[in-house]
Formats: structure tokens, sequence, C-alpha cells
């Protein structure tokens, strides 16, 4: 739920209706949903917190602290110790064999194989302790007491203090950190970081100009200090105690939000920080240069419309290359590739299919290859309520870790994933991306074959896709995020992130003026018949008809919907407008009808009245254009089967269905990995009217429109968009990781990717 979505909707609510009196009790009302929904989302975090978890270094023994702190060695697959008493916030493997760090109100080492404490630091105040940093080189900690003070010790049979360095309560501190090597602290105080050298006595400052710093996070080899002020981080070299660099998402990239450094690759040259729980990007250390921007995104049920979503529990692999996280109201475990900004296959797939699944710990090896998890609502009752060792590459569970258990469970092996595309596997399978960043955009041309996308990298990429060869790139200030082909392929349109509209003549590719929508980010664009009125629609609640010579809007399409008025206790139906963006439009070729679509639904337009019309005589209820040279709509109707769909070709002269093609159910839409848990349905039809290719979730088939039969059916992996060159020949496949799959209709086998060469990942 976005809730600054949720008061700005609130506000318009109470300006159009007039519900000034009931404004108060609303915002009141709004204000507890708010503190509840903050509450929940803190106690799923406590639970997350509450299992604390470590490796040892070569991934071999693992600490879980349930109701008793376990050890397991993996290698083995043997419980080594169960140790009752303790009851741990905070565990680190000591470099003595068998010992272990406990953090809670005091501080426990324990040795295992002795079954005995070697060492206890009894609490020095109310505040609890909490572990900045152990280094096992030196065998020195660094805890710190709440807003008191910051301790360093040097461990061993008899812990020894070697420093202690007040916090001043009193006064404005944001955050604390220490270097992994316990040789640094950091500690910001206002507008100051305050860099303490742990190994001599020196104190350097660093002040910060535009903000205060917060979330201090050091580079395990100590080479840079992040701080993050509000959406910038400032990159520290904290050996010269000055600022080396500045990073920061540029807002064509549609960060709205603060940056929290997360973590450190090994290395240290990269940084992945979180921009507000809806992505994550990944900066070079060393320049502030933004690397890669992962954006969070699910589809909307049946539509596959992309929205923001945002992961619950979240843990990033050690060298800062993958996170795992379950994603809001999905039932699901993600793994993204935060380098390449792409969604890998999800962990647990049917495991996972069930509604309120709660994950309590997620934890990468140190090399990547397993996650512990522990789940509960699992529809595998093997892991169901337990913690589970999982292989990452098979995405497979191996081991139940039953502390109640001497040895633990070992489960068999599910088989390995299927490749890119199941049904041929002499196709290559290594990576093949069109852009260096996510892929917005995917259209072809109504009269020659040519292949046009775009992508957050600012590219705009011409294709000739039956070769496989990229033709053409301009480089964009701003990324494009919504493309349109006038009807007979002249002039391309092109709707970028800013809201400027750009037009290309396609056969030179001269560039006409700009122009400005003032639409903010331009979600789609459709050209009416003539080539001169351009329908946009972007992030005001309508829809403006552009003449492009006069560079004029010339109408305002405002959809409108009924909503109860109330005074008092009556209450009547009025006509309202509507507040929601528009996410699609569709003209139906050979009439006069535009088709918007929002999240509440259609609304048809006649462009002759500029009039909302119902549904046309000749429509079905619902439906969806299939673009230039079509005169068909697709849409969906009952089966015999009560649960399940078919998917229709509608022909509007006639009146009724022409092809009915794939039947489905809702279950037929989720897939076992990709971004959501269901991908919807979609439907194109090649202009010559042979073939009509069907989307049900990660299935697509093609079928023969003259027997109406089906004549191959294939796998993709989080498939998205789905297009025919104006030739038929070629059936386009873009996916949700960057890949355009080019599919041959003659010989019914997938022909290649369409891959840039100076694009690795």
């Amino acid at each position: 739920m976005c809730l600054v979505c949720a008061i700005q909707r609130l506000n318009e609510m109470t300006r159009m209706h007039g519900w000034k009196r009931y404004e108060r009790i609303v915002r009141a009302l709004l204000v507890a949903a708010i503190v509840l929904i903050v509450l929940s989302i803190q106690d799923a975090e406590g639970t997350l917190s509450g299992t604390p978890t470590a490796f040892s270094e070569d991934g071999r023994l693992l600490l879980i602290q349930a109701d008793e702190l376990a050890v397991w060695d993996l290698e083995t697959k043997a419980l080594v110790a169960k140790i009752p008493d303790l009851h741990c916030q905070q565990i680190a493997l000591l470099r003595q064999e068998g010992w272990v760090l406990c953090v809670e109100r005091s501080v426990t080492i324990y040795d295992w194989k002795t079954h005995s404490a070697v060492a206890v630091i009894p609490p020095e105040s109310e505040q609890p302790y909490s572990l900045l940093a152990y280094s096992r080189e030196t065998d020195h900690m660094i805890l710190r007491h709440g807003n008191e003070a910051v301790s360093v010790w040097q461990l061993g049979k008899k812990p020894v203090p070697l420093r202690h360095i007040p916090l001043e309560a009193k006064k404005d501190i944001s955050s604390v950190a220490a270097s992994p090597d316990a040789k640094m602290l950091a500690i910001a105080q206002g507008r100051t970081i305050h860099l303490h050298d742990l190994t001599g006595t020196s104190i350097r400052d660093v002040v910060v100009e535009g903000g205060k710093p917060r979330d201090l996070l050091f580079a395990p080899d100590r080479s840079r200090l992040a701080a993050s002020v509000g959406k910038t981080i400032l990159l520290i070299d904290p050996l010269a105690a000055s600022l080396a660099a500045r990073a920061m998402v540029p807002s064509a990239e549609g960060a709205q939000d603060s940056l929290t450094p997360e973590a450190f690759s090994r290395d240290g040259h990269r940084l992945v920080a979180a921009s507000g729980g809806w992505s994550y990007a990944v900066f070079n250390a060393d320049t502030g240069e933004l690397a890669a921007l992962t954006e969070l995104t699910s589809a909307a049920q049946g539509r596959g419309m992309r929205s923001p979503t945002q992961l619950r529990a979240v843990d990033i692999a050690a060298d800062a290359d993958r996170l795992v996280g379950q994603p809001e109201h999905l039932p699901t475990l993600q793994i993204w590739d935060l380098q390449a900004g792409a969604m890998l296959p999800d962990l647990c797939g049917e495991d996972c299919r069930n509604v309120g699944l709660r994950v309590s710990l997620l934890k990468w090896s140190p090399d990547g290859s397993k996650l512990v998890v522990g789940m509960q609502g699992s529809a595998n009752l093997d892991v169901d309520g337990k913690i589970s060792l999982w292989d990452v590459s098979t995405r497979s569970p191996e081991l139940v870790l039953d502390p109640g258990q001497p040895q633990a469970k070992v489960l068999a092996k599910r088989t390995t994933l299927p490749t890119f595309i199941t049904t041929a596997p002499s196709v290559p399978v290594e990576p093949a991306f069109a852009h260096a960043r996510a892929l917005r955009t995917v259209v072809t041309s109504p009269s020659a074959n040519l292949l046009i996308t775009t992508g957050d990298d600012g590219l705009l990429k011409v294709w000739d896709p039956g070769q496989g060869t990229l033709l053409r790139q301009l480089a964009l200030p701003v990324p494009v995020h919504a493309l349109a082909f006038s009807a007979e392929g002249g002039l391309l349109a092109a709707g970028t992130m800013q809201g400027d509209i750009r037009v290309w003549e396609t056969q030179t590719w001269r560039e006409f003026s700009p122009y400005s929508s003032r639409h903010g980010h331009i979600n789609a664009m459709q050209f009416l018949p003539g080539n001169r009125l351009l329908a946009v629609a972007g992030e005001q609640p309508n829809v403006s008809i552009v003449d492009l010579v006069s560079r004029s809007v010339v109408k305002e399409l405002v959809p409108a919907g009924i909503s109860p008025v109330c005074a008092g206790k009556n209450c009547a139906r009025k006509r309202t407008v509507r507040g929601e963006t528009i996410d699609n439009l569709s003209f139906l070729d050979g009439s006069t009808f535009l088709l918007t679509t929002s999240q509440s639904g259609h609304v048809v337009w006649d462009t002759t009245t500029w009039r909302e019309v119902g549904k046309p005589v000749g429509f079905p209820e619902a439906w969806s254009g299939l673009g230039w040279k079509q005169p068909l709509v697709w849409t969906t109707t009952r089966s015999s089967d009560s649960k399940a769909w078919t998917l229709a070709l509608w022909d509007t002269k006639r009146n009724g269905i022409i092809a009915s093609l794939d039947t489905f159910t809702s279950r037929d839409t989720e897939i076992d990995h990709g971004p959501s848990v269901s991908l919807g349905t979609s439907m194109a039809v090649d202009p010559l009217q042979r073939w009509a290719a069907t989307r049900v979730g990660e299935h697509i088939s093609v079928w023969d429109l003259s027997a109406h039969t089906k004549q191959q059916t294939f796998h993709v992996k989080t498939p998205y968009h789905l297009q025919w060159t104006s030739d038929g020949k070629y059936l386009i496949v873009g996916t949700l990781d960057r890949k355009i799959l080019v599919w041959s209709a003659e010989t019914m086998e997938p022909a290649h990717y369409l891959r840039d060469p100076a694009v690795t990942r």
C-alpha cells in the first residue's frame, strides 16, 4: 500500500466532493490505518531479526538461534552442539575453534566443545549491547552500549577492554558504524562524521553540507565509508577524511525516495543501496556512478501491467551481486541479479504457493550457493514451519535443520530448472541482452520488418529481427517509456519519463522538434488516423489529443465514473471525474473507437464526437485491440468449466467469435519463478491473419487461424511483450529479464535472441 498515494487520494476526494465536515474524521481513520500498517511492518521486521544466523567463513558451520542456539556442520549434515541457556540477539564465530560470541544484554563467549562459558561481560547499563564489528585477524570486538558509549575489547579467555568512547547521549547522534577489521569507528553527530582511528589516538572530522548524515556503512576493506543524506549517498575516504564521490539515482531513472546504503561488495568497489524499498541501486563506490538499477515490480492480476512492489524480508549476497526477498502480497521468494537489474528464477516455486506464507529467515551462504530459509505456510510439508537449506542453482531444498534431531533430514533434489526455451535445447542459453538496463518498450513497425526497443539505459535501438542485427541506436538524455508507430509506419513517436514527445521520420530517421506534453511520466501513446493527432497518457488522469502540426492540445479526454455522494443519511449516485492514470491506449483499425485502460477497467471513446460510449455495437463486453491492420479484437469468454476462461478472437463486423483458442484457469497464469504470482494472458495476430500467438503465463502457443488448430507450444521465462513482424514471419517475445526472442513461423522453432554485442550483462 502506498501511504503517500492514499493521502493524495484523500485530498482529491475532499476537494471534489466537498466532504469538509467529514475530512477530520476520515483523516483520523487514515492515520489510525497508517499506524496499524507501520506496526505490522515492525512486527514483521522483529520476526526476521528474531532469528540470528551466522556462517563460518568457509560456509561449513552454521549457527541458528531459535528456541536454542544450534550449531550445524553442513558438510557432515550433523548437529554438533545445542546450547539451551543462550538467547542471543547477535552471534559470531570467533577465531578460536569451537568458540561462539553471543550478544544480548550481556556478552558471553561460549565453547560448545566443552559445553561451558569461557567469559562473560556483564551489562553496564539499562541499554542493551549491540555488536558493531568483530575481527578474526586481531580478535578484537567493538560493542555499542545503546546511546551511551562504544567500547573496544581484546577477546580471549579473559576479555580486556582497550578503549571506551562516550557517545554523549544528549547530542544528536544519528548513526554509529565500525569497520569490519575493527580498526576504525565512525560516529555521525549532527552534520559531522567523527572518524576514530582505533589503532592510534587520532580523530578526524568530516563536515557534511546539505543535510545530516545517517546510515553509516564501511566497506570490507575500509576503503570507503557510505553515509546517506536524503536522496544522495556520500562516499567518504576514511583514511583521508575527505569526500571521494557522491552517488545518486538520476530523477529520470525513477528514484523518488531516500537512498540507504545496504551492502558493499567484498572488494569494496560496488555499493548496493535501497531506494525506499521499491528499488535497489548498484553504484561504483570509487566514482559514485550508477551501474545498475533494480526496480521491484509485480504484474496486475490477469492484465500483465507492471506496478511497484516492496520486499518484506531481504538478504544481499556477500559479493553484493544478488538479492533474495519475499514481495509484499506474493507468496514466493524472488531472487534478483543486482548487477543486471534483472529477475532470476524464483527460489521456491510450488513450495511457496500458499496464501499467508510468512518468511522468518533468509540468509545467503558466504559463496552464494546456498540459502537458509525459515518459512511458515508453505505447501511443502517438509519445509513448512522449519528451517531449511536450499541449493540456489537447482532451487531445491536439500536439508531440513531440526534441532530436535542429531542429523539434518536430507531431501530428494528436484530436477534442474527448465532452460530459457524448453522446446529448443539447440538454442544457446547464455545471456543475450538487448539493453544494459531494464527493457521498457518493444514495438514492431506495421509496414517494415523493423523492431524498436528502449531501455533504462537511455537508448532507442532499431533492429532487423529476422537477421538478428542492430541497425541503429539513438542515445536519448531521458529514458523512453512509450512508443507508437503511425498506421503506415512512416512516423515513430517516443514518450519519455519526463513527459517529452519525440517524433522521427523512419525512412531517414530525421527528428522533428520535441514537444513537452506536461504529462510527466508518459505511459502510453497512440496515433489516430491521418497521423496528425497523437493520443498521450501519462501521470495525469486524462488523455491529451495532441496536434503534431500546430503543436497544441486539441482535446482533453477525462474518463468519468459513477460515485456515491452522501448528505447525512441520504446518498445519490453522481457522475464524477476519476483520478486514475491511464496505463494503456489502443485504437481499433477501421473504426472510430479509442480504448483507454486504467486500474479500474476500460473506457471507450468515439473519436468523431470525443465522447465516452458504452459497449459499441458489435463488440464484446471486454476487449482489447490488436494493432494497426487488425480489424479484430481479442477477448475472454467463459468455458464449460465455471473456473476457466477461453482466449478468443472477435470479429466486430460479424458481432461474434471467429476463433476460440487457449482455455485456461487463473492457476495457469501463475509461474514458479519470475516477477509475480500471475503474468496474466495476452494475444497477438500476424498482419496477414494467418497466425495467432497466445500467451498464458509463461506458455506461448501459435495457432493456425484457417484450421483453428494449435501448431506449437513453447515455454519462455517471464515473457511480457508479444508482437509479430509486418510480414508475419517472426513472432517477437520480449521478456522481463531484458531478452528478446525471435521465433520463426516458417520453421515453428526459435530462431535466435537479439543481441547487442556491447551489452555483456
